[in-house]
């Protein structure tokens, strides 16, 4: 027979979940959190039964036999009393201690805002008693009935576990949705996972999180450094109050936009970071193109900071603690940031065969030979942070993973002279380019060409070639294509500056005439 429980307030509260500030994985999240605790608060208990191994989670999105997508998180944690059945349900109902399950709002939260229909199975080790509710969020808006139906049955003294079932969903996983919330999970409980006491899985497929590789410096007599340090420091806020920070600081091998940065967690699961978008305040961490940026990363335990109540963030903008923080981590990274700055490794697959962006002579051959440019003169010019045949190293970012059209960071070793003045004629007129080859901002324009009007002698240009824009990554892989990008971006520069001091008095040109002088040099240019 059904039993019921008193769920006040009103249950109209329990719609507007669905509208508030979730990603997929911080509301499936929230359940995970319910099952971690469960097991570390009776991690022994769970252990000493029969046949136990590890703590399971499963989450399966599919289609159930209409077609209709449902999701389900099922594990065989120690499961739930009656007390905490009730609790799981009841609005605004906190556990008595705060651990990772806080606030007393997730799963309800999470459950409403996937989807209109869900129902909580539970039953705690050594009960015999299985609970189980259903939920129906559009029906409770509408009666704002205050009590909902549970069922009571007998079971398996060994049962333990929580089923959490969610239908006619507010929201779908797909595409790379999918594949984002499998990463940020295995970022999220990366602590959990590599424990290997507890396993995760997503659609049948387990959750693995794989340490980055921590630099080590080669020291004279074969020895090696490791550049890993731990943290363990106290900070206060405003209110004088204090703060207990712990973790590790350490270099990666290779750089990475992508990676680099602080992971922050709390009571062993991340909040921010974990996977991407980790935690890199710029005090600390400069911009995007240095190589602390890419290259200093850690792990920092903020077990009693405040958090948001979805858990994505902490609650520290009010009360000066942030900024305590930022603080702290600018003096104790003063050693590892000057270590970054130096240390310059290259991507190991392309060691030993680095691309030359340099503009010689040998680039601007064939347009001499095809008597395109006259009388060419190539002069590097050196400056005070490059110089010719200086190794260095470029890096391209992805700000978002998710749009393909641009590649993972990737590091490539390069030599050559970036800046060059070239002279040359066309007939009978002269030209200076001087040509600057920038590779610190993916963000920039491609290509930019200025006039200079101080020069009477000749007709002067600044030519910039931002080659850090995304578009350019795939030429550095084969040099000799790299090449070809080189004279076809000279051939632009100089059908751009033909078209507009040949086809007219007043330097107007048409759309087409830069086409039209392009296909000219690059014909010119092949038939030599």
């Amino acid at each position: 027979m059904a039993k019921k429980i008193n769920i006040r307030p009103t249950t109209g509260v329990y719609a507007t979940y669905k509208n508030i500030r979730y990603e997929p994985w911080t509301a499936i999240a929230e359940f995970v959190d319910n099952a971690t605790q469960s097991y570390y608060d009776h991690v022994e208990e769970l252990e000493r039964t029969k046949d136990w191994k590890n703590l399971r989670i499963e989450i399966q999105y599919k289609k159930d036999s209409y077609g209709n997508y449902e999701l389900t998180i099922c594990d065989n944690a120690f499961g739930m009393n009656f007390k905490d059945f009730q609790r799981a349900i009841i609005l605004d109902s906190k556990p008595q201690i705060a651990t990772r399950s806080e606030f007393g709002m997730g799963l309800k939260t999470s459950a409403c805002w996937f989807g209109n229909n869900w129902s909580v199975e539970t039953v705690e080790l050594n009960s015999g008693k299985k609970f189980f509710a259903q939920v129906d969020v559009e029906s409770l808006s509408k009666t704002k009935d205050e009590e909902i139906e549970f069922t009571e049955t007998e079971c398996d003294l060994h049962e333990h576990g929580t089923t959490i079932h969610i239908w006619n969903l507010n929201r779908s996983l797909a595409g790379r949705q999918i594949q984002k919330t499998k990463d940020q999970l295995r970022g999220i409980y990366r602590r959990d996972l590599q424990s290997e006491k507890i396993k995760i899985s997503y659609n049948d497929e387990y959750l693995t999180y794989e340490t980055p590789e921590i630099y080590k410096e080669a020291l004279p007599g074969g020895n090696f450094k490791e550049w890993k340090e731990p943290l363990d420091f106290d900070i206060f806020d405003e209110r004088k109050q204090k703060y207990h920070v712990t973790g590790f600081m350490a270099l990666l091998e290779t750089g990475s936009t992508y990676g680099a940065g602080f992971t922050l967690l709390r009571r062993g699961r991340v909040i921010i970071g974990g996977y991407e978008n980790c935690y890199r305040p710029k005090d600390v961490f400069s911009s995007s193109n240095t190589y602390v940026y890419q290259r200093l990363f850690g792990e920092l335990n903020l077990d009693n900071f405040p958090v948001t109540q979805t858990k994505d963030s902490f609650d520290w903008y009010n009360n000066g603690l942030e900024e305590s923080l930022i603080n702290k981590l600018v003096e104790v990274t003063k050693d590892y940031k000057r270590k970054a700055s130096e240390y310059n490794n290259t991507n190991k697959k392309n060691q030993g065969n680095p691309v030359n962006i340099g503009i010689d002579n040998k680039t601007l051959s064939d347009f001499s030979n095809a008597g395109v440019i006259q009388n060419v003169n190539v002069n590097p010019v050196e400056n005070d942070s490059s110089q010719a045949e200086e190794r260095t190293q470029i890096s391209f970012a992805s700000e978002s993973k998710d749009n393909s059209l641009f590649p993972d960071i990737e590091e490539i070793p390069i030599i050559g002279n970036e800046n060059t003045k070239i002279s040359f004629d066309i007939s009978g007129r002269k030209y200076i380019l001087n040509y600057s080859i920038k590779k610190d901002d993916s963000e920039s324009k491609w290509l930019v060409v200025s006039p200079q009007k101080d020069n009477k002698d000749a007709l002067e240009f600044d030519v910039d070639w931002n080659i850090a824009h995304p578009f350019f990554k795939h030429y550095f892989e084969n040099q000799e294509i790299f090449d070809s990008m080189k004279k076809f971006v000279f051939a632009l520069v100089l059908s751009e500056i033909e078209a507009t001091y040949t086809s007219s008095n007043d330097k107007k040109i048409e759309p087409w005439d830069i086409r039209e002088k392009m296909n000219e040099t690059l014909k010119a240019v092949i038939r030599s």
